[in-house]
C-alpha cells in the first residue's frame, strides 16, 4: 500500500508559499502624513480637583473624523481660575479657596474648553460677602440662573426668586458626589406674597430636609416622587423670619439616620434634634446642597459645612 500526502495538506503548504512570496515580493508602503485638523478635543472636559494638579490632552480630528497628530502649534488660556497654567497642566492657588472657571486651547482657528472646579477640603464657610452682586459662587451646581447674591440690611445674601419660566423648584450642590460624615447648617427665611408660601431646605447624602411652607411641616426624604422611606412632622414655621437648619447623615451598619434641627436664628441652639428619620436602603454619599421651592422668595445665609 502506497503512503500519500492528503489533498488538504498539499494545499495549505502552497497557499503558505505564495503568501510568503507574496510578501517579500509587495513593496513597502510610504506611511501617508495625517490629514490637518479641522476640530480639537480637550480632555478632560470637566475637571474637578481639592488643589492637585490637572494635566489636559489636546486630541485632534480632521474631516473625516479620524484621530490626527496634524495640530500645530497650540496656545493656552485660562479664565476665572486662580493659578499657573503651563503647557497643559494646570496648578491651582490653594490659598484661592473654592472656584472655578475655564482652560482653553486654540491652534489657528480651532478651539476647545474644558471647565475645571477647585474645591479645598472641609470644613467651608459662606457669607456671600465676597461675592459679586447677582451672581452665585462659581463651583456651585445647579444655581446659575436661579440663585442671585443680592444686598439685604447692608449684608449680602443668597436670593431664589420665583423663575419666569420652568419649574420653582431646585437642588443645588455644592461640592463632589462622593462626600459623607459632613454636617451642613445654613440661615434660611422665606416670605409669602398673597397665598403663595415657598419650600426650603437643606440637603446631605442625596436626602432632603424640607420646612414646607404650605403644610407647615419639616419632612426628611430621599426622593420628592416616592416617599418611600420620608418622615415628617407638623412644624409651624412665620414667614419673613431667620431660622437656622442643620442637617446630618449617619450610615450605621446597612441603614442611614437623618438627622436634622431647625430654630430661629439668635436663639440657642437646641440640644435634641427636631426630626431624625431612618432609612433601610442607605444613600453612603453625595454632595452637600440647598434645596428652594421658590412660590416666592427665599433667603439663605451663613452657610456652613464641616
Amino acid at each position: 500500500m502506497r503512503n500519500s500526502i492528503p489533498i488538504y495538506a498539499i494545499l495549505i503548504a502552497c497557499l503558505l508559499t505564495i503568501g510568503c512570496a507574496s510578501k517579500e515580493m509587495a513593496p513597502e508602503r510610504e506611511k501617508m502624513p495625517d490629514a490637518p485638523a479641522v476640530s480639537l478635543l480637550l480632555t478632560p472636559a470637566e475637571a474637578l480637583t481639592s488643589g492637585e494638579t490637572v494635566e489636559f490632552s489636546v486630541i485632534g480630528f480632521d474631516a473625516g473624523g479620524k484621530q490626527t497628530s496634524a495640530i500645530g502649534a497650540i496656545e493656552w488660556a485660562k479664565t476665572g481660575l486662580t493659578g499657573m497654567l503651563e503647557d497643559g497642566t494646570f496648578t491651582p492657588d490653594k490659598s484661592a479657596g473654592a472656584h472655578a472657571g475655564t482652560v482653553t486651547v486654540g491652534s489657528g482657528d480651532l478651539k476647545a474648553t474644558a471647565r475645571v472646579r477647585i474645591i479645598p477640603s472641609l470644613p467651608w464657610t459662606e457669607d456671600f460677602e465676597t461675592i459679586e452682586l447677582e451672581k452665585i459662587p462659581t463651583h456651585w451646581i445647579g444655581a446659575t440662573g436661579k440663585f442671585f447674591v443680592r444686598e439685604m440690611d447692608g449684608n449680602k445674601v443668597l436670593v431664589k426668586t420665583p423663575v419666569q419660566r420652568g419649574l420653582n423648584r431646585s437642588n443645588v450642590y455644592l461640592g463632589p458626589s462622593t462626600m459623607k460624615n459632613y454636617q451642613i447648617q445654613v440661615d434660611l427665611m422665606g416670605t409669602k406674597y398673597k397665598r403663595r408660601l415657598p419650600d426650603l431646605g437643606l440637603i446631605a447624602n442625596r436626602y432632603t430636609l424640607d420646612m414646607m411652607g404650605r403644610h407647615q411641616r419639616l419632612q426628611i426624604r430621599s426622593w420628592a416622587s416616592d416617599l418611600r422611606m420620608a418622615k415628617q412632622i407638623d412644624f409651624p414655621w412665620e414667614t419673613d423670619v431667620w431660622y437656622t437648619m442643620k442637617m446630618m447623615v449617619e450610615i450605621m451598619d446597612d441603614k442611614a439616620v437623618i438627622r436634622g434641627k431647625v430654630w430661629r436664628t439668635g436663639e440657642s441652639e437646641p440640644e435634641e434634634w427636631t426630626i431624625t428619620a431612618e432609612d433601610p436602603l442607605p444613600n453612603r454619599e453625595g454632595s452637600p446642597g440647598i434645596y428652594g421651592y421658590s412660590a416666592t422668595e427665599i433667603y439663605y445665609d451663613n452657610l456652613k459645612v464641616w
